[in-house]
């Protein structure tokens, strides 16, 4: 399989040509935003822990173009993958309004069948959230949106998020602050919280805010115990260059993400329990959240929560990978490759994650002076770093394996193009 790269065009100019072609018209506003790969903390970003993540070279252009029906139409290429849906304005206000179901609503039968969750619903979704936020005019009814995408998907860069970020550059680019950090600070939050609720996807907010707030030769700390997002030293300073590799790109990995929604459940109902807004705010938390699991299995039955072990390691895993995360921050910052290499390195005890172990052996075995799944329980491929002077000899040997390869280069973040 050849090495992936992007073309040599930007995807700015041909979203804006893919759009004319697609639509007939001239889009209103372009703007694009980059990939994103994890460095460390993605399981630790829903526990609101820290999570270390740099952008990528490769981008995703969104164009947009307002409808006059009250549907969202996207045509979409994400590296060579094709796809066309649409959505109407009062599915995405009856997915919005399930979203906010109480818990005891949840439990009842619905009569009412739910669009499935495609890319439609998830930017159309982003749309609607956008106009309850008071972000967007409520007069807007509906957009065609084209998405030229550089980041395959299923290739551990965050190509979804990019579509996101752009997206909302894209429909704010009016804005006279659509660049100050506040602005985009808060359309970071929006752009997770609409996923959240419109998308299958587990949502990873870090690469929404790295997207829109990251800098280019650096890598971007975020500290949900404060909501600080602050710069670290890119790893490739250490002489390495960063590969994202899988058995293939092209498919986001939906079906084996049940591991990662039921342990960010089973977080959020310990968080409603003990009225805190992250476990990291509960002092013991292992030893609290187990003896509430255990009251609640005995009150309501085994089946109304996890088994003790797995509550407890939920949260010591967290727990870990955010004490990690700190330390891999902190080892970068004082120029300590070895210690931060050997940080990222360490496997983490991932309860009932699915996670592709064997490559990242592979990796591990060919040279790489370290190896981490992208996005643990998120994704099948792997970040690998690998040393420069063996880089050019050791990709092409992965490809000539049939594996997917793809060097993550540096990027710069999110901007409105047009």
């Amino acid at each position: 399989m050849p090495v992936w790269t992007a073309p040599q065009t930007p995807a700015a100019t041909r979203v804006e040509q893919l759009h004319h072609s697609v639509t007939g018209l001239t889009p209103r506003h372009v703007a694009s935003a980059p990939g994103t790969f994890v460095v460390i903390g993605e399981n630790a970003d829903h526990f609101g822990g820290v999570t270390v993540v740099g952008l990528a070279g490769v981008r995703a252009a969104v164009a947009v173009s307002p409808r006059t029906d009250n549907i969202i139409a996207v045509h979409a290429d994400f590296a060579g993958q094709e796809i066309a849906d649409q959505v109407e304005g009062a599915q995405l206000a009856q997915l919005s309004d399930s979203g906010f179901t109480s818990f005891a609503a949840e439990e009842a039968p619905t009569t009412q069948e739910e669009p499935p969750r495609g890319l439609a619903v998830r930017l159309g979704g982003l749309v609607h959230t956008l106009i309850g936020r008071q972000m967007l005019s409520r007069d807007t009814a509906g957009l065609d949106i084209t998405v030229v995408s550089d980041i395959p998907l299923g290739s551990g860069l965050g190509a979804l998020h990019a579509a996101d970020a752009a997206l909302c550059l894209a429909l704010l680019a009016d804005d006279g602050d659509i660049d100050t950090a506040p602005l985009r600070t808060r359309l970071a939050e929006i752009a997770s919280q609409s996923a959240k609720t419109f998308s299958d996807v587990p949502v990873l907010r870090a690469r929404h805010s790295t997207a829109l707030r990251g800098a280019g030769e650096t890598v971007s700390v975020v500290d949900y115990a404060d909501g600080s997002l602050t710069q670290a030293p890119h790893p490739a300073r250490e002489g390495v260059r960063v590969f994202a590799v899988a058995a293939s790109f092209g498919e986001v990995c939906v079906d084996k993400t049940d591991a990662v929604i039921k342990g960010r459940k089973f977080i959020d109902d310990a968080c409603a329990n003990f009225g805190v807004s992250s476990l990291r705010q509960l002092p013991e938390a292992a030893e609290r959240v187990v003896e509430w699991v255990d009251a609640r299995r005995q009150v309501h039955g085994a089946d109304s929560a996890p088994t003790l072990d797995t509550s407890r390691a939920w949260v010591v895993f967290s727990e870990t990978e955010t004490n990690q995360a700190t330390l891999a921050a902190k080892a970068l910052r004082s120029m300590h490759g070895d210690e931060f290499f050997t940080i990222i390195n360490t496997p983490a005890q991932t309860p009932e994650l699915p996670v592709p172990g064997q490559l990242v052996e592979l990796l591990t075995l060919r040279g790489a002076r370290a190896a981490r799944p992208a996005a643990a329980g998120m994704s099948q491929a792997v970040i690998a770093y690998i040393p420069a002077k063996n880089a050019d000899n050791m990709m092409a040997d992965l490809a000539a394996d049939g594996l997917a390869v793809m060097e993550v280069t540096q990027g710069t973040p999110a901007q409105v193009e047009s």
